[in-house]
């Protein structure tokens, strides 16, 4: 890219970020003496590309990932606590099974293989 390419495409860059207009309507506005395909494709270049964006966009954006990935690994935290209660209330549930078949003499769980 020329200097003269690389004067106006900052231009058209700054222009974009600030109005979030379309390169079509940049184009009609014939602020730049490009043409609107130019235009189109650096503003295409522009947005495919993460190290030319605003900086602040992309603290912005790396804020809220990583407050995103606070909020799963609460939530991991959370689940894993209620998996672990699971667990408990099911080794008691068995315990007490256990403990009324040996008081009773009944068997309470159902055998595998008994015929209906």
């Amino acid at each position: 890219m020329t200097q003269k390419q690389q004067k106006y495409y900052d231009q058209v860059v700054e222009f974009y970020q600030r109005t979030g207009m379309t390169a079509a309507r940049i184009a009609k506005l014939e602020l730049f003496p490009v043409h609107r395909t130019t235009l189109a494709n650096w503003i295409a270049n522009f947005a495919s590309n993460p190290s030319n964006k605003d900086p602040q966009a992309m603290a912005k954006a790396i804020s809220s990932k990583s407050e995103e990935l606070e909020a799963l690994k609460a939530k991991v935290a959370d689940l894993e606590e209620q998996l672990r209660v699971e667990k408990l209330r099911n080794r008691l549930n068995e315990k007490i099974i256990d403990i009324a078949e040996e008081r009773w003499h009944i068997e309470i769980r159902k055998k595998a293989g008994t015929k209906q």
